[in-house]
């Protein structure tokens, strides 16, 4: 029976000075086991320090062997024991056990850090909404995770998590940065608790830069407990808690917007809306542009009517923002309002930012009344007509809106020409605004085609985000036309005088060509000989005399005019004999 005890994490014990007598010392078996026990809690503190280095133990049965300077007494001791007989051994032994007992584990190990004293929701640290601004030291290292424990809700496993206590009187809104220190990857979640049920109201995960910033509506009389952990995986080290009063949400209907609109940013802590009013009058349609300035954010808005007292946003009021109003605009982009009978008066926009994305979102607002050629009627656009115009994605010039007449049945093309970088969007909708053909992904020239009915439709222009620049639209109508031919008859004779009637419908004038073909019964159709002319109120004749007997057959092919189409038709037959 061999059983050892040794340190495999430990670097190897270098040689002695000089060469060492391993002596065996005989002890009773309880002496050796407390021994070895002792010095084997030793040797299992898993903490790098030099005195455990220094030591290295085996046990063999009834017996110890060790490899150390301050063991070289001992060694003597038991030489001499070999000599002087069993009062040496039993010295020996003693000296043995003395020295075991002066290294116990505490004197190997270093002092573990102790656990937090807010480790458990139930010894939450109190935060004094009084005291805010305040500033938290804590840390995740020695913390635990308790049976049953809430998940955090960023979606990510966490680990080693601390708590934080927050009571508010009053409704109001709290704001919290963190700041991890080391390698420490976090998430901070708050959670409003009602007796013993916790509902998760907020949570960020830190960034690359080991930090996170949110903030949080308290109801009056709130309790919020905070929860601090480290995300699965990730080093252990402190943090600092920022914790502090973000400005109030402002409130309608806030200053007067300028003709020219006004720039301004928003975040999700610090700045959670911008305001702005504007006077509109009863059945006068306005504009309202709403552009996005920072790439990748989603600055959102909506508009209130006068009278408006809030926008939801304070006082622990549920609702508002965005997400509420008479008009929203989500992500940017442009609405069109037109206030109601007796609805006049100072109108409230309120922005807001992404609530997903950190740091500053900029935006620039502008509403101003619509012009003839940004609401109904539309500018008239005729056939062959050419319409110019500049879009700014930034201002209220963002589309314009031209209404086209069809009075037959027609091919229509619309060419809008623009520069490479011009992103814009080209529509054709009917008479009841619906969308049949759009060009709504490309940048620059874009060209769009579609059979009409008669009837009333409309070419929109539009911008995508901010982009800007002059453009020129044409519009080109034909009227779809179809051809027939004919010989007049089925059956001729050789050098019969007939007239092939080509019949363009509706009657329409143009070009028409006409080809003839003879059949041989060997080789097949083979051509003969093509006419050239000219239909007039959708009508064209060609004389012709079949020379031989055999298969004829003929086609023709109306070359269209600037109003027309061109069509073709198949074969006629005639039979010569």
């Amino acid at each position: 029976l061999v059983a050892e005890a040794t340190d495999a994490g430990l670097e190897p014990v270098p040689p002695p000075e000089e060469p060492a007598t391993i002596t065996t010392i005989a002890a009773t078996s309880t002496t050796v086991t407390a021994a070895a026990a002792t010095i084997r809690a030793c040797l299992d503190i898993r903490v790098r320090v030099r005195e455990c280095r220094r030591f290295e133990v085996r046990w063999r049965t009834y017996g110890l062997m060790f490899r150390d300077r301050r063991i070289r007494p001992i060694r003597r001791i038991g030489e001499s024991g070999t000599r002087t007989g069993q009062p040496r051994t039993i010295l020996a032994v003693l000296a043995l056990v003395l020295l075991a007992l002066a290294f116990p584990a505490g004197a190997c190990a270093e002092s573990a850090p102790p656990v937090p004293a807010n480790d458990s929701l139930a010894d939450a640290q109190a935060i004094s909404v009084h005291g805010l601004p305040a500033t938290i030291g804590g840390t995740t290292v020695s913390a635990t995770t308790e049976a049953g424990e809430r998940e955090s809700s960023c979606d990510v496993p966490t680990t080693n998590s601390v708590w934080y206590s927050l009571r508010v009187g009053a409704a109001q809104r709290i704001g919290i940065d963190i700041s991890a220190g080391g390698a420490l990857d976090a998430t901070v979640d708050i959670y409003h608790a009602v007796r013993s049920a916790l509902s998760s109201v907020e949570c960020q995960e830190t960034e690359g830069q080991g930090k996170a910033s949110l903030s949080f509506q308290a109801a009056k009389n709130g309790l919020y407990e905070i929860r601090v952990a480290a995300v699965a995986g990730s080093q252990l080290a402190g943090f600092t808690l920022e914790v502090f009063k973000p400005p109030p949400a402002v409130r309608p209907p806030g200053p007067r917007l300028s003709d020219g609109g006004a720039s301004g940013q928003v975040d999700r802590v610090q700045n959670i809306n911008a305001a702005y009013s504007v006077v509109m009058r009863s059945g006068v349609s306005y504009l309202i542009d709403l552009a996005n300035e920072t790439r990748g954010a989603c600055v959102s808005g909506a508009l209130f009517a006068p009278g408006t007292t809030s926008f939801g946003l304070e006082e622990g009021e549920g609702g508002g923002g965005s997400g509420s109003g008479l008009l929203q605009i989500q992500c940017s982009g442009y609405r069109l309002f037109t206030p109601g009978p007796g609805e006049g008066g100072v109108y409230s926009f309120d922005v807001t930012p992404d609530q997903s994305r950190k740091g500053f979102q900029r935006f620039h607002l502008q509403i101003a009344p619509a012009g003839s050629a940004e609401t109904a009627p539309g500018v008239a656009l005729g056939n062959y007509a050419h319409a110019h115009g500049y879009l700014n994605g930034r201002s209220v010039h963002v589309l314009r809106l031209y209404r086209m007449e069809v009075t037959s049945h027609s091919k229509l093309t619309l060419r809008l020409t623009a520069p490479p970088s011009a992103g814009f969007k080209l529509q054709l909708r009917n008479q009841i605004g619906q969308v049949i053909e759009c060009d709504c992904g490309g940048s620059g020239s874009q060209t769009l085609q579609r059979e009409l009915r008669p009837g009333t439709y409309y070419a929109v222009v539009s911008v995508r985000g901010k982009s800007s620049g002059s453009y020129t639209l044409e519009r080109e109508s034909r009227t779809i036309t179809a051809t027939s031919i004919s010989f007049g008859t089925a059956k001729a004779t050789p050098g019969q005088g007939l007239s092939l009637a080509v019949k363009v419908a509706p009657a329409e004038s143009g070009p028409v060509t006409v080809d003839v073909e003879r059949f041989d019964p060997v080789f097949g159709w083979q051509f003969y000989r093509q006419y050239q002319a000219f239909a007039s109120g959708g009508l064209a004749s060609v004389p012709f005399s079949p020379p031989t007997p055999g298969s004829w057959r003929a086609n023709a092919k109306y070359q269209g005019s600037r109003i027309a189409s061109p069509s073709s038709v198949g074969y006629t037959y005639l039979l010569v004999s």
